[in-house]
């Protein structure tokens, strides 16, 4: 029984098959174009922020004491004009103000806002949403041109976030790894979705929750603040104390567990 294409030629036949190699080729070089243009679009992405961050008069926003200050009222102005909808769409500014610019005004602005409870669950959804929504981005636009760099000792690191992706993030919260970074290149890796989210909700939630509660009495201190002696308090005391125990979390966490130290991946043979 002979077969036949679309276009009634015969799938052996010479024209056959010179016709399904042009349109394979055609589907290969329509692949790479898709790839280079998610690249592309990342990267225009990435230089907006940039330029945003350190060219324009937004990035004092974020750079500046003063700039933060401001960042914090507007917020403020913001979430106060949306009502009884305020803590929502804090989240939402939160969630879409982290894609590409730091989280810690945003902890901030929540704790300052908020207060110290209502401002930690804010933070913490709003970070891991954020986090989350990088993610997706991350493995969209880059994992496709990111796979065919992790090759050899790559490769194998790789496969292994796949297999212990949830420690992995974790720790990596834990140690309070830069954030945005961590967001993006984990969605270039084979890391699960799952995996990812719950590491970084439970690696999230020391330091965002010190952060938050340490802003929080601040926000206190300084309505009724008389001198540098107001600041030896409890609630900021402890807040910052805590802050500087997180940083070593990871490594009590591995002895708890009986884990050994990290270790040198073995070079992977090329696959």
């Amino acid at each position: 029984m002979s077969k036949k294409g679309p276009q009634g030629l015969h799938l052996f036949s010479p024209q056959g098959k010179s016709r399904y190699s042009t349109i394979f080729r055609m589907e290969l070089l329509t692949g790479k174009r898709m790839k280079i243009l998610k690249v592309l679009v990342f990267l225009v992405f990435a230089g907006t922020v940039a330029y945003l961050l350190f060219f324009s008069s937004l990035g004092n926003l974020f750079l500046t004491p003063e700039g933060r200050k401001e960042l914090v009222g507007k917020i403020d102005l913001l979430v106060r004009a949306a009502g009884p909808f305020g803590p929502l769409f804090f989240i939402i500014i939160y969630t879409l103000g982290v894609l590409g610019l730091p989280a810690t005004p945003f902890n901030a602005a929540g704790a300052f806002i908020f207060g110290k409870v209502t401002g930690t669950i804010c933070n913490v959804v709003g970070a891991t949403l954020g986090a989350s929504l990088s993610f997706v981005l991350g493995r969209y636009f880059l994992r496709d041109f990111g796979k065919n760099l992790l090759i050899g000792k790559l490769g194998e690191l790789d496969r292994k976030a796949e297999k212990h992706g949830f420690s992995l993030v974790f720790y990596l919260r834990l140690a309070l790894f830069p954030f945005i970074v961590l967001n993006y290149s984990a969605g270039v890796t084979r890391i699960r979705f799952g995996d990812y989210f719950w590491g970084t909700f439970f690696g999230i939630l020391p330091s965002v929750i010190i952060v938050s509660f340490f802003f929080g009495s601040l926000k206190e201190i300084v309505a009724t603040y008389r001198g540098p002696a107001d600041l030896l308090q409890f609630d900021v005391l402890v807040p910052a104390a805590l802050l500087v125990f997180s940083i070593f979390l990871p490594s009590i966490v591995r002895k708890i567990r009986g884990e050994a130290p990290p270790k040198s991946v073995p070079a992977a043979e090329s696959e």
